[in-house]
């Protein structure tokens, strides 16, 4: 897939859930309002209620007989004389739960005029229920004065909340699946996308490194073929030379790649022996002596460890340090200075390869392990590769319980560092 095709999905895409968490926003919004419109008319309901039954109580001749008392002993009534407060606690109580409202409540009966209070709360929250939407005259009750009931409810957000908290819990556990699985979606995307880029790439660069191989071997051959050259031994020998070193390089390319394909489908099958680590190092740097000399490269031995047998797989782990030293090679071009050493660490034996060439940056060396990456190589176009080595260096070294670091500097070479347990 393009990336312009890509980048348009994500925008659509995200435009689309943007355009869903907002409708869900939208609707939550509303759906509070609509719970809120409906909490205060119930709260009005009950509250007129209440007024009702009190005025009610006012013209009972009860009521009115005991008024009378009271103007006996009093020149002036006041608005507690009419409106009980034991009787307004009580109907307030039985009207707010027959609206089925269970919530903490605050009410008082005050002056609007001066902010008087006659009957008050058991709390200090007079400013609250000086503000509170909910207020009533009590006029038809009590007069002269503008006296009011205000009525207060300190969780009123948690009660509307609390009325559409499922329907909310459920949006919101929708709206976090589906941002997830958009996020989970797009990295799948990228990372197939990231995927197909590496597979061209070495699909790529197998086919450069198979041809030239054979390519090499084939024009070889064909000069054998000739006359001059059949009449000639010294030449035979010189071409022959050359098929049989093309022959070589080529067989171990395929065999990188099998290895690399083997670890991937079946899983490693090691061979675990007790194994001198130093014997396989002289045994790789032998083999490797002919490309030292031809490419200039000067190559230091310092085997220091005091022990270094390990329990390893000899076929792989002679690989994992050809691997490390031909990298070494093919990323020093100009004068290679490669060391090899060897020291013991509590337990561990370590084993370091070290070379003074192009090294890798910091933003590569995170990925530098990872299968099929290659590093980009600047200017150095003859360096070529799958990008398995260090993969399968990897691989190799955790399935013998080890670690591998990396210590590099762009310019300045790299140092890989292998940690392998020790046995006595």
């Amino acid at each position: 897939m393009k990336k312009k095709a890509i980048l348009l999905i994500i925008i659509l895409t995200s435009l689309s859930l943007t355009g869903i968490i907002l409708t869900q926003v939208y609707w939550v919004n509303t759906a509070l309002q609509l719970k809120e419109e409906q909490f205060d008319n119930s709260v009005r309901l009950a509250i007129k209620s209440v007024v009702n039954q009190l005025l009610q109580n006012k013209n009972e001749p009860e009521f009115q007989q005991k008024i009378n008392m009271i103007s006996c002993r009093k020149s002036r009534l006041d608005v507690f004389d009419y409106i009980e407060p034991q009787m307004l606690d009580s109907l307030m109580a039985n009207e707010l739960k027959c609206m089925k409202i269970n919530s903490t409540y605050y009410y008082a009966i005050y002056n609007k005029i001066n902010n008087r209070f006659a009957i008050g709360p058991d709390v200090p929250c007079e400013e609250d229920l000086i503000k509170s939407p909910y207020q009533f005259s009590v006029s038809s009750i009590y007069r002269p004065g503008d006296y009011t009931l205000s009525v207060f409810f300190p969780d009123k957000t948690t009660i509307l909340i609390k009325m559409v908290s499922t329907w909310l819990i459920f949006s919101v556990l929708f709206l976090m699946i589906l941002i997830f699985s958009f996020i989970y979606v797009i990295m799948k995307i990228l990372q197939q996308k990231k995927l197909s880029e590496l597979k061209n790439d070495f699909i790529n660069n197998m086919t450069h490194e198979f041809k030239t191989p054979i390519t090499t071997a084939s024009l070889a051959a064909e000069m054998i073929q000739r006359d001059e050259v059949l009449s000639n031994p010294s030449r035979i020998k010189k071409y022959a030379g050359i098929i049989l070193d093309e022959n070589s390089r080529l067989q171990n390319q395929i065999e990188q790649v099998l290895q690399v394909a083997t670890l991937e489908q079946e899983g490693p099958k090691f061979k675990m022996k007790k194994t001198n680590a130093h014997h396989l190092l002289e045994s790789v740097i032998e083999s490797f002596e002919l490309r030292i000399k031809e490419n200039n490269a000067q190559l230091s031995v310092d085997l220091k460890a005091i022990n270094p047998m390990v329990m390893a797989d000899k076929f792989h782990l002679l690989n994992v340090f050809y691997n490390l030293l031909d990298n070494a090679l093919k990323y020093s071009p100009n004068y290679p200075v490669i060391e090899i050493s060897t020291w013991n660490q509590s337990d561990q034996l370590v084993i370091r390869f070290k070379d003074n060439g192009i090294g890798i940056s910091h933003e590569h060396q995170k990925d530098i392990f990872k299968n099929l990456f290659r590093v980009p190589t600047g200017n150095i176009h003859e360096v070529h590769g799958f990008g398995l080595g260090l993969y399968y260096v990897k691989t190799v070294v955790e399935q013998h319980d080890g670690r591998i670091d990396l210590k590099s500097e762009p310019g300045k070479g790299a140092a890989f560092d292998i940690y392998l347990h020790t046995n006595d």
